[in-house]
């Protein structure tokens, strides 16, 4: 059932059409203060951000020096989100990340570290996103291939990583004016338990990637030091992966009413090694490089997409594959 969002005409034009009033002004000098590694070096603030200055603040919180994110329905959404087939309110986000030519280069180990702080009141209906890596090809932005998100599978909000590692099989084809990437793949979501065990608390992500086409490929994660995720594979399609962060939220206009979402983050970037981003437990992180899967995992389940097949089926035209 499709719910009518109750003040969804309390959303102005001025928020949610380009955010070009926040672009003059958006927060690129601020944000540099939470940014640590080697990201300082180019990053993005992103063209479909809502426009309202209430989405960031620079802050103490909770003993860190933070970016204070926020999203509520009456901040609207940029074009190509908050308007989906002509119905308002779909989507709406604040992001910052790599800028396309400074994407991470394939064979080369990249660490990532972000850490974030959850209300706790937080609920998300539907999906929330924290960050997320899209692939780069020809220097075009695709995906997601991986992220970290909130949302509700039917029992309370739950924090989870999906990923397509496991079959991510992609075309390029012109979906009218648009290039746009098709993909037969399988979304793996691993859940790590329900949103109330990571609320209240600084919560410490960091990752170590080798992105390449080849079997050679390497994903692990650990949370507060623990490891959730081992995986060795093919992890790249593309000749470069972007990083992303802050929120992103996807069908509003399916939830009635939903609530304001906010995060902190502090202390987030890349680097070639772990040491450079401050970490202090780098040697006992490595030391679980061998563990494969996802230890600790409160459940993992799996989807298949045929979008490529689909794509293809109904005449579209391909340009090229990945």
């Amino acid at each position: 059932m499709v719910f009518c969002l109750a003040d969804l005409s309390g959303a102005s034009a001025k928020n949610w059409n380009t955010g070009k009033k926040q672009q003059s002004s958006n927060g690129i000098s601020d944000i540099k203060q939470i940014i640590i590694g080697d990201m300082g070096k180019g990053y993005d603030f992103e063209k479909r951000n809502v426009a309202s200055k209430e989405a960031l603040k620079i802050l103490k919180h909770q003993g860190m020096l933070a970016a204070k994110f926020k999203l509520s329905l009456s901040m609207g959404g940029g074009d190509g989100d908050w308007r989906r087939g002509n119905i308002k309110g779909y989507a709406q986000r604040f992001e910052y990340g790599e800028k396309q030519n400074d994407s991470q280069k394939l064979n080369k180990e990249i660490w990532t570290r972000l850490l974030f702080w959850l209300p706790k009141e937080t609920i998300a209906k539907n999906q929330v996103t924290l960050f997320d890596l899209k692939d780069v090809n020809d220097n075009k932005t695709f995906g997601p291939f991986l992220n970290l998100a909130l949302t509700d599978e039917g029992q309370g909000t739950i924090l989870k990583i999906k990923h397509n590692f496991e079959k991510n099989d992609c075309i390029i084809g012109r979906d009218g004016k648009t290039e746009n990437a098709f993909c037969d793949k399988v979304d793996v979501n691993v859940i790590f338990g329900p949103v109330e065990n990571f609320t209240g608390k600084w919560v410490d992500f960091v990752s170590r990637a080798v992105w390449t086409n080849t079997k050679d490929g390497v994903y692990d994660a650990w949370l507060d030091g623990k490891k959730i995720f081992g995986y060795r594979g093919k992890t790249a399609i593309g000749d470069g992966v972007r990083f992303k962060f802050g929120l992103y939220r996807i069908k509003l206009n399916k939830t009635k009413n939903p609530n304001d979402v906010t995060i902190y983050f502090s202390k987030v970037g890349t680097a070639s090694a772990c040491q450079k981003l401050g970490i202090n437990n780098c040697e006992a992180l490595k030391q679980t490089r061998d563990e494969i899967g996802y230890p600790g995992a409160l459940r993992v389940f799996r989807f298949n997409s045929d979008e490529k097949r689909k794509f293809i089926a109904k005449g579209g035209k391909v340009l090229r594959t990945l």
